[in-house]
């Protein structure tokens, strides 16, 4: 075997260590993601202008994650999250599924998340995020925000992955480690037509978006062509209820582990509730305004893509239509369904403008608010 046969052979077997898994979920070249050295001067103009960066990357989550549309790559297989240049607003043919950060990169605080790298902390917030319980989530398989070893979050700012991240495992203190091998993970267990829950959550390549221990359908282009009443979207895990996240395996919950249960299912099916729940199951409201979710009759309802619902268990493919007449575990109320992960035009990361939501009076039937709350 000569020297090249040979080469191959150990740089392979690197990338099966390093991912700990036989399946690659990344194709192409190397050099597209990674440098043997990084020691070029000046960098190549597809490199990012930091470096060098862990995992001998050409560039950081947010370097990878950016640009001007909201997909690139040679197949638009790259997810944008921080545009460039200003998006024409969130939803389907504007945004990814969890919106993006071009607004509190430019500036306004309130309408998305302020991860390191993208916007900074400034004097009108603190570092510990709203509601904040470093008891409040404890138990997770991929640790707690903070690793549960520290009472606060002190002066370290929210990352995109790892002990003050969202994505990744939260034990890690690093974005590269949080999330090591899962670019070349097999998380075919994830995806429409073949998602098994069953595998899923075991590691950070089988959590829905990498986010540790969560289940889920990821849509294959980020619901950027997603539609209300088809299998075109992300299927998000809820659990009616889920009294003090005891299932750590719904979205509600991976939010839970920086803001605590403040949002959580409050006192029941009684009313009226102190703050709006998540995980409760309109159908546990037989009867009530609920049951006309996106303008249906209660059953076989659409599913909306502005307001989306959770489902108890996760099939081999998204759900087309919900039943919100009658508690079945196909329309439970998210931190989703009103927000969205990354950042929004709208204060407070929502999904629409809350001052257009005028009881009796909306210009549009059927939007915002009023997708649930049909009789207002």
């Amino acid at each position: 075997m000569n020297k090249w046969s040979w080469l191959a052979v150990v740089i392979v077997g690197m990338m099966l260590l390093f991912s700990g898994v036989a399946v690659a979920k990344v194709s192409g070249p190397c050099a597209d993601c990674h440098t043997m050295h990084f020691s070029q001067t000046p960098w190549p103009s597809e490199w990012g202008t930091s470096g060098p960066n862990d995992a001998l990357l050409v560039d950081d989550c947010v370097g990878c994650h950016s640009g001007a549309t909201a997909l690139k790559g040679t197949s638009n297989e790259i997810p944008v999250v921080l545009r460039t240049t200003a998006p024409s607003g969130t939803g389907p043919g504007k945004s990814l599924a969890g919106g993006d950060f071009y607004w509190v990169a430019n500036g306004d605080d309130t309408k998305g998340h302020n991860v390191d790298g993208v916007a900074s902390v400034d004097g009108n917030l603190s570092y510990d995020p709203p509601g904040w319980d470093a008891s409040a989530t404890a138990g997770n398989t991929f640790g707690q925000v903070t690793g549960g070893s520290n009472p606060d979050w002190g002066s370290n700012q929210l990352t995109c992955a790892g002990m003050y991240g969202c994505h990744g495992d939260h034990t890690e203190t690093t974005n590269a480690g949080a999330i090591r091998g899962a670019h070349h993970g097999d998380d075919s267990c994830l995806k429409a037509g073949s998602a098994v829950e069953g595998n899923q959550g075991g590691t950070v390549a089988t959590s829905y978006r990498w986010c540790g221990g969560i289940h889920g359908i990821e849509d294959s282009d980020w619901e950027w062509t997603a539609s209300d009443g088809s299998t075109d979207h992300n299927q998000y895990k809820g659990v009616n209820g889920n009294s003090g996240y005891s299932n750590k395996t719904t979205i509600s919950y991976l939010c839970a582990e920086c803001h605590g249960v403040f949002h959580s299912d409050i006192g029941g099916t009684s009313s009226p509730w102190t703050r709006h729940p998540t995980d409760f199951d309109m159908g546990s409201a037989s009867g009530t305004e609920y049951q006309y979710y996106n303008g249906g009759t209660g059953a076989n309802n659409n599913y909306s893509v502005i307001a989306p619902v959770g489902s108890s268990s996760i099939g081999s493919n998204p759900l087309s239509t919900v039943n919100a007449g009658t508690a079945d575990g196909t329309a439970i109320v998210l931190c989703v369904s009103c927000h969205r992960a990354h950042g929004t035009e709208w204060p407070d990361l929502l999904r629409w403008n809350y001052d257009d939501m005028i009881a009796g009076q909306s210009s549009t039937p059927n939007e915002g608010c009023f997708i649930c709350h049909t009789t207002k």
